[in-house]
C-alpha cells in the first residue's frame, strides 16, 4: 500500500495550548517540549524587544499601519519589525478573570522561506486562518501559515509568495498600493487599490502575477474642470452581508467624497442561496415595476446577471434544500460595463444636499472602513487632521451599469451623518503601529493596541451583563405593551465548539507530488508529524472546550440561582393565589347569581308594550308639540278666567257697598234692565262659547291621546 503526502508543505502543528502535554507519539520519536506560561498579553516577551525607533522612521508612511492581526478564535499574530518574523501568540481571553487577556509564551515563531527586502507596514489574515498577507512601500507578499517545522527550535518555514509584482513594485514605474484587503467571501481573492486609479482582483490560487478583474476609477467626465484631489483614491472597503452591499466596493477619494462599485465578484466566490434568492425575487417584484426606466433597464441588466454568474436560479429543479451555497461563475455583460456611482450625497433634515463631506474636517481623507449593523450600513472616514466622521447609508445600494450611448444618470445613494469627531482644534496623537478588537463567545470585548515603541496595550470594553431573560417579568411587560418585542438570547455555548474543530488538518494534496512508502522512513516521518499535528491540534479544541466549560459554571450558576429567586417568589404568589381562592370562587357563584337575576329582569322587561317603542317622527313631534301647548296654556288660561270671574262676582254680592246701592240699582234697575239683560244675555252667549271651546278642545285632546296610545299597541 503506498500513500500520497505534500512534502514540499507539510502543515505545523500550534502546541501552544497543550499546556505543556507531551505529544502521545513513541519516545523514541518524540522531542520534550518547552513548558509553556500564560502572562498577560502586554507582559509578553515579544513585546519588550530593542528599540525599534531606527526601523520605525526610516520610511515617510503614507500607509496606515498595523503589525497585529487576529483570526477570530484564539490566535493571535504580531509581526516582528526587528527579526522580520511572525508571531503566533495563542491567547486566552477571560481567563482567569473577565478582564484579562493571557498569551502562551514562548510563542511560536513563523519565517517566511524567502527574504524579505522591505519594510512590512500592514498585515491581515484571511477568513479561514489558513493565509496572511505582508505589504509595505516595496513589496505584497501571501504567507501560507502551515508550512513546515526547520532546524530552528520552535520555528516554522512558511511558504511565502510575492503578488502583483510586475504592476506594483516594478522599478520601472512608480504605482503604489494604497490598499489591499482580504475578499469577505474567498479564502484566496486579495482586493488591491493602487496609485495609478485602478482597482484589482487578484485570485492566489490561480495567478499571483496578473488580476483576475480590474476596474478604472474615473469620478468625473473626461474634459470637465474638477479639483485634483477628488480624482485621486485613497482607500477602498468591501461591503457587508446585506442585499447588494455584498456585491459592492466603497472606495474613498481624497476630498472624502465616496463612490461605489456595484456588482463585483470574485469568481469562485460562496454566497448563502438565501441571499442570492433574495436579490433575484426583489429585482422581479421591484425593479421591473419601478416607474424609472433606467431603474427597468438596470434590473433587466441585473437578472441577466445574476442568472449567468449563479446558474443555478434558473434551474427549477434546484432547491435551497439541496443548494445551501452557491458559487459565483466567471461573466461579464458583453454590451455593459459597471458604472461608478456617486458621490454618495449628504442627507440633512429631509434635504439632500449636494456634498456629502463639507470642509468641516481638517486635511484631508487618508483611511476608509465599511460595517454594518444590523440592517444598517456604516461607512467610518478618517482625516488626516486626526478627526472620524461616521454616516449611515439612507438608500438601499443597486447594481448600476453603463451601455452602445449617453443616458441619463442614475441618482446616486444617500447618507445620513451620524457623529463627526471634529472639534475645530488641530489634534497631534501619535499614530499606533497595530490595532485590534477582541471578543469571546460570552459578549467580552477587548481592544489591543501597538505602539511605535513596542509597548502593547489592552483595554478592557464595558459590555452589558446579559442573562436568559426573565420569562415571568416578560408576559407581564407584553400584558401592559401593544405586541411581543424583540430580545436576544445570550450564546451558551459558542458556535465555534459545536462545530468542531475549526483547522484543516491535512492540506489538500496536488497530483504533481510524488507518493512514498508508509513503512519507509520519510513515509514514517511525514506519518509521525501528521499524527502529532492531529494530536495537538485536538488538544488544543479540548482545551477550548474545558475552559469555555469551566468557565460558563459561575455563568451558568448565576442563571440557576436567577431563576431559583425568580421560581421562589413564583411560588409565593401561588401560595397567596391559593388562600385568594375561596373568597374568589364565593365572589364568583354570587357574580353568577345576580347576573341570573338580571337575565330574568330583562326577559321581563322584554315583554313590556313599551320595550318596543320607537322614536317618534318629525311630523308626529311636531303635532304632539301643538297639543302640549294646547293643554298647557289655552285650556288653563281658560279655567283661570272663569275662576277669576266666579271670585269676583262672589266678592261683589257678600260687600257692604252692594247693600247700600241695592235701593239705588232696585231704582235704576227698571231704566237700566233692557241693557243688563243684553249685557247678560251677550256675557252668557260668550259662557256658553267658552265652554263649547273647552270640551271641544278637552275631546280633541282624549281623541290624540287614544290615537297615541293605539299607535305604541299596534308597534309593539
Amino acid at each position: 500500500m503506498r500513500y500520497n503526502f505534500d512534502l514540499s508543505e507539510p502543515r505545523e502543528a500550534d502546541d501552544a495550548d497543550d499546556g505543556g502535554r507531551q505529544s502521545a507519539t513513541p519516545t523514541s520519536a518524540s522531542t520534550p517540549k518547552e513548558e509553556l506560561e500564560w502572562l498577560p498579553l502586554q507582559n509578553h516577551p515579544v513585546f519588550c524587544a530593542p528599540s525599534r525607533d531606527g526601523a520605525a522612521h526610516s520610511s515617510n508612511f503614507t500607509m496606515p499601519k498595523n503589525l497585529f492581526a487576529w483570526d477570530g478564535a484564539s490566535r493571535l499574530y504580531f509581526w516582528d519589525s526587528y527579526k522580520s518574523c511572525l508571531h503566533r501568540l495563542s491567547v486566552r481571553l477571560g481567563e482567569p478573570d473577565r478582564t484579562s487577556v493571557l498569551a502562551a509564551s514562548p510563542s511560536k515563531v513563523l519565517q517566511a522561506d524567502m527574504q524579505l527586502d522591505f519594510e512590512v507596514q500592514r498585515i491581515s489574515i484571511n477568513r479561514n486562518g489558513s493565509a496572511l498577507f505582508l505589504v509595505g512601500l516595496d513589496g505584497l507578499y501571501v504567507m501560507y501559515l502551515y508550512g513546515r517545522t526547520s532546524t530552528k527550535e520552535n520555528t516554522v518555514i512558511c511558504r511565502t509568495v510575492s503578488v502583483g509584482s510586475e504592476i506594483y513594485f516594478d522599478k520601472n514605474n512608480s504605482i503604489r498600493t494604497l490598499q489591499v484587503c482580504w475578499h469577505p467571501y474567498s479564502d484566496t481573492h486579495l482586493g488591491i487599490l493602487s496609485s495609478d486609479s485602478v482597482f484589482r482582483v487578484y485570485d492566489l490560487s490561480s495567478a499571483l502575477g496578473q488580476p483576475e478583474q480590474e476596474y478604472y476609477l474615473q469620478p468625473v467626465e473626461p474634459g470637465s474642470s474638477h479639483n485634483a484631489t477628488s480624482i485621486c483614491p485613497v482607500d477602498f472597503s468591501f461591503g457587508g452581508d446585506h442585499l447588494w452591499d455584498r456585491f459592492s466596493v466603497f472606495v474613498l477619494f481624497s476630498d472624502g467624497s465616496v463612490y461605489i462599485l456595484c456588482p463585483v465578484v470574485p469568481f469562485g466566490s460562496v454566497y448563502k442561496w438565501e441571499s442570492i434568492l433574495e436579490l433575484y425575487s426583489d429585482a422581479h417584484v421591484f425593479g421591473l415595476k419601478s416607474s424609472n426606466s433606467k431603474a427597468v433597464k438596470n434590473s433587466n441588466l441585473a437578472i441577466s446577471w445574476l442568472e449567468a454568474t449563479f446558474p443555478e436560479l434558473a434551474r427549477k429543479e434546484v432547491h435551497a434544500e439541496n443548494a445551501s451555497v452557491l458559487r459565483a461563475q466567471p461573466y461579464a455583460l458583453f454590451d455593459a460595463s459597471i458604472s461608478l456611482q456617486g458621490p454618495l450625497r449628504k442627507v440633512s433634515h429631509g434635504v439632500e444636499e449636494d456634498s456629502v463631506h463639507p470642509p468641516v474636517c481638517e486635511g484631508r481623507a487618508v483611511s476608509f472602513l465599511y460595517d454594518l449593523v444590523s440592517k444598517d450600513s456604516i461607512v467610518v472616514t478618517a482625516w488626516s487632521g486626526g478627526q472620524l466622521q461616521i454616516d449611515a447609508l439612507a438608500d438601499e445600494v443597486q447594481p448600476v451599469w453603463k451601455s452602445s450611448g449617453k443616458e441619463d444618470m442614475m441618482r446616486s445613494p444617500s447618507v445620513h451623518p451620524v457623529l463627526s469627531t471634529f472639534q475645530g482644534e488641530a489634534s497631534s496623537a501619535s499614530p499606533l503601529c497595530g490595532f485590534l478588537a477582541l471578543s469571546d463567545s460570552f459578549g467580552d470585548s477587548w481592544i489591543v493596541g501597538l505602539t511605535p515603541s513596542s509597548e502593547c496595550i489592552v483595554l478592557e470594553m464595558e459590555t452589558w451583563n446579559t442573562l436568559v431573560p426573565p420569562i415571568i417579568d416578560k408576559v407581564d411587560k407584553l400584558r401592559d405593551s401593544e405586541g411581543p418585542k424583540d430580545t436576544d438570547i445570550p450564546t451558551i455555548i459558542s458556535k465555534e465548539l459545536l462545530t468542531g474543530p475549526r483547522v484543516v488538518l491535512l492540506p489538500p494534496s496536488s497530483p504533481h507530488l510524488r507518493s512514498v512508502a508508509a513503512d519507509s522512513i520519510e513515509g514514517r516521518s511525514t506519518l509521525h508529524q501528521y499524527f502529532k499535528l492531529f494530536h495537538e491540534n485536538y488538544v488544543e479544541y479540548a482545551h477550548k472546550v474545558y475552559f469555555e466549560l469551566q468557565h460558563h459554571a459561575p455563568h451558568v450558576k448565576k442563571i440557576i440561582d436567577d431563576q431559583h429567586s425568580r421560581l421562589h417568589k413564583a411560588q409565593q404568589k401561588i401560595l397567596e393565589v391559593e388562600r385568594k381562592q375561596e373568597k374568589i370562587e364565593d365572589r364568583i357563584e354570587h357574580a353568577v347569581q345576580f347576573h341570573s337575576k338580571l337575565e330574568e329582569r330583562l326577559q321581563s322587561l322584554r315583554h313590556l308594550p313599551a320595550a318596543h317603542k320607537r322614536s317618534l317622527s318629525k311630523a308626529e313631534r311636531e303635532f304632539k308639540s301643538e297639543l302640549d301647548r294646547y293643554r298647557g296654556v289655552e285650556l288653563d288660561a281658560l279655567r283661570s278666567s272663569i275662576e277669576a270671574v266666579n271670585a269676583r262676582l262672589k266678592r261683589f254680592t257678600h260687600s257692604p257697598q252692594a247693600n247700600r246701592s241695592n235701593e239705588q240699582r232696585q231704582l235704576s234697575v227698571r231704566r237700566k234692565s233692557h241693557v243688563q239683560e243684553n249685557e247678560m244675555s251677550l256675557l252668557k252667549a260668550s259662557l256658553e262659547k267658552l265652554s263649547l271651546v273647552n270640551s271641544e278642545n278637552a275631546k280633541k285632546v282624549k281623541v290624540v291621546e287614544s290615537a297615541l296610545k293605539c299607535r305604541e299597541i299596534g308597534t309593539s
